[in-house]
């Protein structure tokens, strides 16, 4: 006998890869939440591109004192309107890598380009969303594996 159907009123829901993940810092306090298909190919194509280009984000930044909290003189005409331009520069990748705005869930609490441990405060950010796509897609890619071999074992074993 076939399933009930309910209607639930979202219409047709299919599983997307969809995931809500909530950004912590070393300490395991949330600083965020953002939302993404971390095992969308063309995800990995964007951050290829984005980690590729972040030369070109940073570059308006090239000649400019940056202070320990992220911040320039503002009275420095050009070194405000630099940052401003790397900020805009990095916010539109985060947006074009994400399909939409997670710039505030990573940068909301926090001036990207802060200095952390020797590198900007959002080069950290896009390391750890590297690592995180990485991993997710590698167990995206072992559980197709798996029931692809669960399938064709019975095959390859009437060969032999």
């Amino acid at each position: 006998m076939a399933e009930e159907i309910k209607n639930t009123g979202l219409g047709i829901v299919v599983d997307d890869g969809y995931v809500r993940e909530s950004i912590r810092n070393q300490y395991g306090e949330e600083i965020g939440v953002f939302c993404f298909r971390p095992s969308d190919l063309a995800m990995l194509e964007r951050y290829n591109k984005v980690a590729d280009g972040f030369a070109d984000i940073v570059k308006p930044l090239e000649d400019v004192s940056i202070a320990a909290d992220g911040s320039v003189d503002e009275q420095n005409e050009a070194a405000f309107k630099a940052m401003e331009e790397a900020k805009k520069r990095l916010f539109e990748a985060c947006d074009y890598l994400f399909g939409g705005n997670m710039s505030e869930a990573f940068f909301g609490k926090m001036h990207p380009f802060s200095p952390v441990g020797g590198h900007f405060y959002c080069e950290n950010v896009l390391n750890a969303v590297g690592k995180y796509i990485s991993a997710y897609f590698n167990g995206e890619t072992k559980r197709i594996q798996d029931r692809v071999n669960r399938y064709t074992r019975k095959y390859a074993n009437k060969r032999k």
